[in-house]
């Protein structure tokens, strides 16, 4: 990708993908900072909140990689095409387990992503569901962090770059 379609993302697109990493890194902080993921026996209200929490992280991260709504007459915008320049490659295997978790369970209700395939789920018997909704490890939590930061700073330099092309 060169200069001219890194441009093409309006500064005020960016300032709102900005503020959606920046949403993620508060979301994960707090998660990480109240130890969330140790939680453990009867405490299901900081369950819940690790649970609320985690799904705000995972929707907030997504949300710049999925084709934004833009004003009459403007293309619309996302970060899809960035992840091969910015991310690792254990990042990219995060980046499209996350994606795949808002696509297929936190924003829909796929059926992909709660049941297992070959089992009848129109009999009487027990019916077993995936976790779909499952939190991230504390290790993915961490990590979905770090790639926060990184394109907090991407997009910061972006940003830059847009303003010298503009003066």
């Amino acid at each position: 990708m060169n200069e001219r379609q890194d441009a093409q993302i309006r500064r005020s697109r960016l300032n709102i993908f900005l503020s959606d990493f920046m949403q993620a890194r508060e979301f994960s902080d707090y998660i990480l900072n109240r130890k969330l993921h140790e939680v453990r026996g009867p405490q299901a209200k900081a369950k819940l909140v690790h649970l609320a929490l985690n799904t705000s992280l995972i929707i907030s991260y997504s949300r710049p990689f999925h084709k934004s709504n833009e004003g009459a007459g403007l293309p619309r915008a996302s970060l899809r095409q960035h992840v091969g320049r910015l991310l690792s490659v254990d990042e990219r295997a995060l980046h499209e387990k996350v994606i795949y978790k808002r696509d297929q369970a936190l924003a829909h209700s796929d059926a992909a992503a709660h049941e297992f395939e070959g089992l009848n789920y129109n009999g009487r018997g027990m019916l077993f569901y995936k976790s779909a909704f499952d939190p991230l490890t504390k290790d993915e939590t961490q990590m979905l962090r770090r790639m926060s930061r990184k394109w907090i700073n991407y997009l910061k330099e972006l940003k830059a770059g847009s303003k010298r092309a503009n003066q």
